[in-house]
């Protein structure tokens, strides 16, 4: 499928030396496409306590009561969801969160610490001595104004001061990172849904002084990685790249994203779809539908003839396939990074296309292996990893 075709095994090879090439240069603070956001976190342990767990994500969100017992075991009594718009405001957002806190909470009369996981680009800082971020920018097709350039925590704490009389700490991290602190003790942790995303544990000895600078008075022997992984370019651009980016509320960023994440999977179909289906086939409203067409289950493309389902279903299953090689490229360019490339690799990852997408993970394997042919990925959904690490930062004391 020469529209949309699927990486060679030595461009696979080559992207992920790279990859491990970016992730050393963003570590050195040199010129790079990855990030490489430094995260004031240690291997915490969980405080004893109740608090309130928030996930904002690509899509969905929660807010969830938690309870840490004495010896450290995580309890969630309750789970209010909620749907983050495609354009908010910053106020409308932290009105959404706030109104779902009774309903969790049962009545306790305590003032209850608030953890948030947020799944966009943050620059991790010190308030008080409780961790917050700096909105960075919005992705994956998300919109929040009046947020991006502030420091989320102390915005959402003034709110809840503001407009509910209710003072409380709030502590804020990337999603990434909280699932990587409530990973058991995993070295790496993924996100492969709305968005694209990887975290893991490095040794200080292996960062430049000079990009230590950026955690002042932090001196754990490991640092949390937040990779914002999502910005790696060194991937060859197809033509359906080029249209979605440029259509995209971040033209030119986060590149790995638009041909990886949820949020732009089926953009790149319908970007294609008449040259390579038809003009009959109709647009997409989700990567959820393509999964449906890979399937065999789509209602969308019933009235199409065989060979336009057949060409629908080789193309979805191109986008799904590309899309792990890329995910692919990125573990394992932070297993050699690392070091870790014989044996078995505890790894835990979020997200639905990672779990939902038929046979993805078991792509996302076979990609890996062809790179690095003795090393045994173990991807592992732990139930409520992420939340995990929102509720250790929630109760987590303030850094002296």
């Amino acid at each position: 499928m020469n529209t949309y075709p699927l990486l060679s095994d030595q461009q696979v090879e080559k992207a992920s030396e790279d990859f491990k090439k970016d992730l050393i240069m963003g570590l050195s603070n040199q010129t790079s496409s990855l990030p490489m956001i430094l995260n004031p976190i240690s291997k915490i342990p969980a405080h004893p306590g109740n608090g309130v767990a928030v996930s904002i994500g690509g899509t969905n969100g929660y807010v969830s009561l938690f309870h840490i017992s004495q010896s450290g075991v995580i309890k969630f009594l309750n789970r209010e969801f909620f749907t983050l718009p495609t354009q908010t405001t910053k106020e409308n957002l932290f009105e959404l969160i706030t109104k779902k806190v009774p309903a969790v909470s049962k009545g306790k009369k305590e003032v209850l610490p608030i953890g948030i996981g947020f799944a966009y680009p943050l620059k991790p800082i010190l308030h008080a001595g409780f961790i917050d971020g700096i909105l960075v920018e919005m992705s994956k097709g998300r919109t929040i104004k009046g947020l991006v350039g502030q420091k989320v925590g102390q915005e959402y704490h003034r709110y809840l001061i503001e407009k509910h009389n209710l003072d409380t700490t709030v502590t804020v991290a990337n999603d990434a990172i909280c699932l990587l602190l409530g990973g058991d003790g995993v070295e790496i942790a993924g996100v492969v849904g709305t968005g694209l995303n990887f975290a893991y544990w490095e040794k200080r000895s292996h960062i430049a002084p000079l990009k230590l600078s950026e955690l002042p008075g932090f001196s754990q022997h490991e640092v949390a990685i937040n990779i914002e992984s999502a910005n790696f370019d060194k991937i060859p651009p197809t033509s359906l790249l080029k249209i979605v980016d440029k259509q995209s509320n971040n033209p030119g960023d986060a590149l790995s994203e638009k041909e990886c994440a949820g949020a732009y999977l089926f953009e790149l179909f319908n970007a294609g779809k008449d040259e390579i289906v038809g003009e009959s086939c109709p647009k997409m409203n989700s990567t959820d539908e393509l999964n449906e067409i890979v399937i065999g289950a789509s209602e969308k493309i019933r009235s199409l003839s065989l060979e336009e389902k057949k060409r629908a279903k080789e193309f979805a299953e191109n986008l799904f396939k590309r899309s792990a090689q890329i995910t692919a490229i990125q573990i394992s360019g932070i297993l050699e990074k690392i070091g870790k490339t014989k044996g078995i690799v505890p790894i835990v990852m979020e997200g639905g296309i990672f779990w939902k997408a038929k046979n993805y993970s078991t792509l996302v394997n076979a990609y890996i292996h062809d790179v690095l042919p003795e090393v045994i990925p173990s991807f592992a959904r732990l139930f409520g990893s992420s939340r995990r690490g929102i509720a250790v930062l929630a109760r987590s004391p303030a850094a002296s």
